[in-house]
């Protein structure tokens, strides 16, 4: 069974209440494990109608017909009903053989029915035949028969029911009204349990049709997860020979015109290495491969590491970096690895999109929260292009080598500082530089920190001179 196979039953139809070949055995057999579970509840209930028929017979009737009544209802239809009861717990039969039992106990039940009003007949005490109707109306709506089933046994009762008149000798004009509303509950019946099934059908066709799509979807995601770890590594791995290789010839006696030129494909690597790392991180945020693991973290330790990451790469492009200290023992609750990365993200798109020569990072208290910042004093933002510059694939501007990225790095800074819990805007102005910065929750029992403007933070950092430990 496939999509197209379903698609084609929904645009073919089913007026007649049946599938294809394909489809109908599958339908039979959920409908018939429905049917099973709903029949423990109905026998339930029908034990207690009839339970409470017993006790009416007995008070109402003539004693010489309440025991026959009581008899037919004792012995014969309740040890159906618990038969059936019984039956729904245990393991034979399958599920379609039980839906033929059930249908064959709502059959005698019918019967029993009529039964009880022929011998109220022979007794010159005449009972309604609303009996009828209840029990055609229980068979049709609360026992949930499958409409042919429903129809047939229902036949069978009614025709059994024009017998035993016939045979007690009733005139045939009471015969013919009886008839007529005897039929006309048994069509109403008939027109709700054909709708009943048919939106049963329907739903049946939905749900596998929901559960074939997710399957395609999951072994999709399954795919492209796999896809993803082998890129990270495969593209990874040639990207970091080249980067060390460069990084060796950085330090080695060649001409100035050399040197310009490994700074230059230095550069280049190092676009290109976070361009794939931006494209492989939205790829694992989107299928579900990012999970945040959030506790508590020493902000100054982080900020250290951030500083370490992005310093090579701000001394190559000219520019300082500053800092300024959170201050002793400041902890916030985050995944140290997602705010890190964010944070990276926001230092390495103000070194390549600002078209400034100074980074500061600074903190600043907020209520319950520590706002991180990230100013630089390069071309600012257009207050329009603020509103949006999170979303996917929208660009500031082009980057100090002419190229304007993918429009990624800021939407993944929205994805992850979601995950932590935390939320992150900007602040700019055209010419007078932006501050981009990301708010996190303090831990309980951090101490309360100063404020500071990421314009104003000292301690400048530097790279560390070639061959030279950081």
């Amino acid at each position: 069974m496939d999509t197209q196979t379903i698609r084609s039953q929904q645009s073919t139809g089913f007026r007649r209440l049946r599938f294809g070949p394909d489809l109908e055995p599958r339908y039979r057999r959920l409908r018939a494990a429905a049917v099973r579970e709903r029949a423990r509840l109905v026998s339930a209930a029908g034990l207690l109608i009839f339970g409470g028929f017993v006790l009416l017979d007995l008070a109402m009737l003539p004693p010489d017909l309440a025991r026959i009544t009581a008899a037919i209802r004792l012995w014969v239809t309740c040890p159906v009903i618990v038969l059936v009861w019984w039956f729904s717990y245990c393991r034979w039969p399958g599920d379609l053989g039980f839906e033929r039992l059930y249908t064959l106990a709502y059959l005698v039940g019918g019967l029993s029915v009529v039964a009880i009003i022929a011998a109220a007949r022979l007794r010159d005490f005449p009972l309604p035949y609303e009996g009828m109707l209840l029990m055609l109306m229980f068979g049709y709506f609360a026992m949930g028969l499958p409409f042919f089933s429903a129809s047939l046994a229902s036949a069978i009762i009614i025709l059994g029911y024009l017998v035993a008149e016939l045979s007690i000798g009733l005139m045939p004009g009471a015969i013919m009204v009886n008839l007529f509303f005897v039929l006309t509950a048994n069509t109403i019946g008939m027109v709700g349990a054909w709708l009943s099934e048919y939106r049963h059908r329907a739903h049946f066709l939905d749900q596998q049709l929901v559960s074939l799509l997710h399957q395609t979807a999951a072994e999709e995601s399954e795919r492209k997860s796999h896809l993803i770890t082998v890129a990270s590594h495969d593209l990874r791995q040639p990207l970091n020979i080249i980067g060390l290789t460069l990084d060796n010839l950085s330090t080695a006696p060649l001409p100035p015109e050399q040197q310009g030129l490994v700074r230059r494909l230095q550069g280049t690597v190092s676009h290109f290495q976070r361009l794939l790392g931006t494209v492989l991180d939205i790829s694992r945020i989107n299928e579900g491969m990012v999970q945040p693991q959030n506790e508590v973290v020493d902000l100054d330790t982080l900020l250290d590491q951030l500083v370490d990451l992005t310093v090579d790469h701000a001394t190559l492009h000219n520019i300082q970096l500053y800092r300024a200290s959170a201050g002793p023992d400041v902890q916030v609750v985050a995944d140290p690895e997602l705010l890190l990365r964010a944070l990276q993200n926001l230092v390495f798109n103000a070194i390549d999109h600002s078209g400034g020569d100074e980074i500061r990072i600074a903190t600043t208290y907020r209520d319950t929260a520590i706002r991180i910042g990230i100013g630089d004093n390069g071309n600012g933002l257009d207050e329009q292009l603020q509103d949006s510059v999170f979303q996917p694939f929208v660009r500031g501007g082009k980057g100090r080598d002419n190229s304007a990225g993918l429009g990624l790095g800021l939407a993944i800074v929205k994805e992850l500082t979601g995950m932590i819990e935390g939320a992150c805007g900007v602040t700019a102005e055209p010419g007078a530089g932006s501050t981009f910065w990301i708010d996190v929750r303090l831990a309980a029992d951090a101490p309360p920190l100063a404020p500071c403007d990421p314009l104003t933070a000292d301690a400048p950092v530097t790279a560390s001179p070639p061959g030279v430990p950081d």
